[in-house]
């Protein structure tokens, strides 16, 4: 075997047969996803043992099956899809899996799913766009409240590693079996809010996504058990992931620059924190959450009693519901109870259901509104 020395590196000259074998062609990859100009997608999936291979997703009405080849492929395709950003699974002989050739996950606590982006004729405010972008950070912080290390996730806007100003903040919770992944995995909350500040819809701001789990399990949003956990989590909120982030980031204490919002539980968890601590907070957003009569006639009297001084310190109450969520009802009992109490607030109702192309819909109304 020759070898030379070149500014200190020695150069190896293989064998033409090894040579001729590491440049051998590889076979194809499978790619799964693939969405086609007519918005049609096609699905491809190898297990060459499967018995059965079907397809999950929020597009469709119900499982659809794929069909092998006799390589053992499997592929389907469906559509045309409306365009925007679904999430979908595989289920293989009764299991349900992620896409594996898929980087683009939904993280959640229970089930593994994939997510495909369906673009339209024009770009969708969650896409990547060519304007200057802001930062994700994972961190973690010491819960005095669980008594463990808890995951938080922070976004920057444009321009604030280069600065020295103070920035508003969201505290933005996610939803029943959600992690602090999924606003910005699914929620796509950075693109949605560095497109937002390009075309100046939204003020620069930092969102702080907590982990909304308390360990409690999952109490139906009826039920008593449900304000224990809100509770907990306005514990967790001030005990923990507050005195984090004011610790480490630029971010104004200002009530008034202090927002709260979520989807599902942790829409419940944000009116909960919210309207409870009003000294620190003037801007509440719900997205497919509510909180019952009972609840707010228990924790929030002063709220209820004294209607002129809840509006006068409360920015925004945002409520935003589809027609079809499993919860639009007490939702809507919820919109109504705070009429009946003349608490100021604005409410969206929309079509589709308790998802999260609705959440990034009533996410990207609201952040228009925040601190303005």
């Amino acid at each position: 075997m020759n070898t030379k020395c070149l500014a200190g590196i020695a150069l190896i000259c293989l064998p033409l047969a090894v040579t001729a074998q590491a440049q051998s062609p590889r076979p194809p990859q499978i790619q799964s996803p693939v969405v086609h100009p007519d918005r049609r997608v096609t699905f491809n999936f190898k297990a060459p043992n499967a018995k059965k291979v079907e397809l999950s997703a929020q597009f469709l009405k119900t499982n659809q099956p794929l069909a092998a080849d006799t390589s053992g492929v499997w592929s389907i395709t469906v559509g045309p899809v409306g365009p925007n950003l679904y999430p979908y699974n595989f289920v293989v002989d009764g299991v349900g899996i992620a896409d594996p050739v898929n980087q683009e996950l939904f993280p959640n606590e229970r089930f593994k799913a994939s997510l495909v982006d369906i673009p339209g004729d024009q770009p969708s405010l969650h896409s990547v766009q060519d304007v200057p972008h802001g930062e994700i950070s994972y961190c973690f912080y010491v819960s005095k409240t669980l008594t463990r290390t808890r995951p938080l996730l922070v976004y920057t806007p444009p321009g604030y590693r280069e600065g020295k100003k103070k920035y508003p903040v969201l505290y933005l919770v996610s939803g029943t079996t959600d992690t602090e992944e999924t606003w910005f995995r699914a929620g796509r909350v950075n693109f949605i809010l560095d497109n937002l500040i390009a075309q100046k819809k939204a003020v620069p701001m930092i969102v702080a996504m907590p982990y909304g789990n308390m360990m409690m399990g999952t109490p139906p949003p009826m039920s008593p058990q449900a304000a224990e956990m809100y509770q907990v989590f306005n514990e967790e909120l001030f005990d923990g992931i507050l005195p984090y982030v004011e610790a480490n980031y630029r971010v104004s204490r200002d009530r008034e620059k202090r927002a709260i919002a979520g989807f599902s539980r942790g829409g419940g968890q944000s009116l909960f924190a919210g309207v409870q601590n009003l000294d620190k907070f003037a801007w509440i957003g719900s997205y497919s959450a509510y909180l019952t009569p009972e609840v707010f006639d228990k924790y929030f009297t002063s709220a209820a009693a004294d209607p002129k001084a809840t509006n006068k310190k409360l920015k925004l109450l945002w409520l935003g519901v589809g027609k079809a969520d499993f919860l639009y009802q007490q939702a809507a009992e919820f919109d109504n109870y705070l009429k009946g109490k003349n608490i100021e607030h604005h409410s969206l109702v929309t079509e589709g259901g308790h998802t999260w192309m609705n959440a990034r819909h009533y996410l990207a109304e609201t952040l228009q509104l925040y601190f303005k």
